[in-house]
């Protein structure tokens, strides 16, 4: 062996040591990559998990919907006794109208 081929050697193990080493670096960069990912995911599951938290349940929905057929029936109810107390005051508008 002649150090004329010792040298052709190093060469060659140098570039595969640079491709190597530049091998890793884009493996890091994609795993660094996927992290922020992972991160951004795990914000956006934790952000969902807080709004979903302040959702009414089914339950809740159901006794919400019963108070407002409540409410419904009392305001037509209401409605109901307002229809004669109307027809009176119409009754003593017109009689003052025509009896001034």
């Amino acid at each position: 062996m002649e150090l004329g081929e010792l040298s052709f050697s190093f060469t060659d193990m140098q570039w595969l040591l640079t491709i190597a080493v530049a091998f890793s670096a884009w493996l890091i960069g994609r795993q660094s990559a996927r992290a922020a990912e992972v991160l951004e995911i795990r914000v956006r599951l934790t952000e969902l998990e807080t709004q979903m938290k302040q959702v009414p349940t089914s339950d809740q929905m159901g006794l919400l919907t019963q108070k407002l057929a409540h409410l419904d029936a009392r305001m037509e109810g209401i409605a109901n006794s307002v229809v004669p107390i109307a027809t009176s005051l119409d009754r003593i508008n017109d009689y003052l109208l025509k009896h001034r």
